[in-house]
């Protein structure tokens, strides 16, 4: 049991992170304040969010609706997330070679995996759920019971979305080794969730008044179809002993079910993911030759769709731009019916379709800056970086290489809105002209600043790419400066478009600044790129 306890307690130092920002040479705010800021942060969002379905509620005697949906959507991102972590917390771990060879029987490293997978998909679900149940709670002044049982719920709630995380994450192990686009289902249904995550955030309004229309079935279909939130929210509505015995009999007999059968398949599954990729390993490829800086993109190209979490990280802008697009050329009528019944005199159905050019200009100047591909690049090398160093081509070559890859993502998707805009709406020919200088100039802006920060702040030790890509020093001050800048930039818009500036100087006084951003951003790379990249030692 001690050995077991040891065990368990030193995997809990690997694969933990959620807001983890870490490093040898961060700050002791760093590593645990920013963390625990970014978490209040993300929690008082719920907490707002809650907030809101319960006004919508208020008087209906349906309050207990808001707990219903937000421990469903908790359950699907668990779910969606917990897939994820099972490559790393359950299959195919790091620390098999170790761990095994150790006197410690199979089932009980089985166990502490599972723990462990589990305990984070509990502080997950916390993350989601606590804030919305505090608000509820205190909404509705609710007694020491209702928050006995909701301490209960974010215990329990966790587990089914785990069992089922266990069995898809399993099947894609098992199945996938050998497939070469193994991470294409990964990247695809994200993507689909990202997609109604935003047509939803477009909605909201006409979302909360369907909740409040149709609460009560939503709440009795939830509940008679997945019984572990339908117990939950039984027990908040009538409290009784016998309901709250069941509530954890059945949960409880769920996990340790799944560990029994898992016990069966799971070292055979573990087995069959190492052998294969060691036949991968120990494949001999054809080497085809090419130029260097073609090499280094196609290099870049596949490390990027190698990573389900880069690409989906950095598709968030495209995905919007795209969205914005259907939206303004299917919706159109809508809109601009939308803008006659508003009220305001100088706002006219006229004035924005003659001002559209800009507005466009404006979305991709926005989607751009918050698309840093660049800005995890340097990072993802890791301890393969001084590899990349020893290569016989230029430092500015490498450089220019990873700028030019992020290049080839980002610009085809935003020309594909472009050309459904130009479709749609009466552009000039300077106007289109222009609109496509601003397809490329903006994202080379962004990707530019996004290396050139990663140079500054190189992570070169993080566990793994979600590290990187979402909680790296150079991801988070691209992505706010990006936003800082968009804002100030649509603020020049706004103020054009109030000042009867056209729509054509509009966006020539902003491509004019982009150009002078990609000017400045290639001079300061070119006089401290190589020094940098040069000093960056792992």
């Amino acid at each position: 049991m001690r050995k077991a306890l040891s065990l368990f307690k030193a995997s809990l130092s690997e694969g933990m992170s959620f807001f983890k920002i870490s490093g040898r040479n961060r700050s002791k705010f760093m590593k645990m304040g920013l963390p625990i800021i970014i978490g209040v942060l993300f929690m008082s969002a719920m907490a707002s969010y809650g907030y809101m379905i319960m006004e919508q509620l208020s008087g209906t005697g349906m309050e207990f609706v808001t707990l219903t949906l937000f421990s469903v959507i908790t359950t699907l991102f668990i779910v969606m997330e917990g897939v994820y972590k099972t490559s790393g917390l359950l299959f195919n771990c790091r620390d098999d070679d170790i761990v095994l060879s150790l006197p410690i029987k199979k089932s009980t490293v089985l166990l502490i995996r599972m723990m462990k997978f589990y305990l984070f998909e509990v502080m997950v679900n916390a993350l989601f759920l606590a804030p919305v149940m505090l608000v509820y709670g205190v909404n509705m002044d609710m007694g020491i019971l209702y928050y006995v049982v909701s301490l209960l719920a974010l215990l329990l709630l966790p587990i089914v979305p785990v069992v089922v995380s266990c069995i898809v994450g399993g099947l894609i192990s098992y199945f996938s080794v050998k497939f070469k686009f193994k991470n294409l289902a990964e990247i695809v249904l994200t993507t689909i969730a990202l997609i109604v995550v935003l047509i939803a955030s477009f909605s909201l309004q006409d979302i909360l008044q369907s909740i409040t229309q149709n609460a009560g079935s939503i709440n009795e279909r939830i509940a008679s179809v997945y019984y572990p939130i339908g117990g939950y929210i039984g027990l908040v509505s009538e409290f009784s002993i016998g309901k709250l015995v069941m509530f954890i009999l059945v949960n409880v007999g769920i996990l340790l079910l799944t560990v029994l059968l898992l016990g069966r398949v799971y070292f055979k599954i573990n087995s069959r993911v190492k052998v294969v990729k060691s036949e991968v390993k120990n494949k001999k490829y054809k080497i085809n030759t090419r130029k260097p800086i073609f090499a280094l993109i196609k290099k870049e190209l596949n490390r990027f769709v190698s990573s389900s979490v880069f690409v989906v990280n950095a598709g968030f802008g495209l995905v919007l731009y795209l969205l914005a697009c259907i939206f303004l050329c299917v919706n159109t009528d809508g809109m601009m019916v939308g803008v006659a019944e508003n009220g305001v005199e100088w706002l006219t159905a006229d004035k924005i379709m003659s001002f559209m050019p800009a507005l466009m200009f404006g979305l991709i100047f926005f989607t751009s800056m918050m698309t840093s591909i660049t800005s995890s690049m340097i990072s993802l090398e890791g301890k393969s970086f001084n590899v990349l160093k020893s290569l016989p081509v230029s430092a500015m070559t490498i450089i220019v290489g990873k700028v030019l890859a992020a290049m080839v993502v980002i610009v085809p998707i935003i020309l594909v809105g472009d050309l459904m805009m130009f479709i749609k709406f009466d552009f000039s020919i300077w106007q289109i002209l222009m609109i496509l200088i601003a397809s490329v100039v903006t994202p080379l802006v962004a990707e530019l600043f996004g290396i050139i920060v990663n140079l500054k702040y190189p992570k070169m030790d993080a566990e793994d790419d979600v590290e990187v890509v979402k909680q790296s020093m150079s991801s988070m001050i691209a992505v706010f400066t990006g936003m800082g800048v968009s804002v100030v930039m649509i603020a020049i818009i706004g103020f054009a478009f109030m000042s009867g500036v056209g729509a054509t100087e509009t966006i020539g006084a902003g491509l004019l600044f982009s150009v002078g951003m990609a000017v400045l951003a290639l001079f300061y790379l070119n006089a401290k790129g190589v020094e940098e990249f040069n000093g960056i030692n792992v």
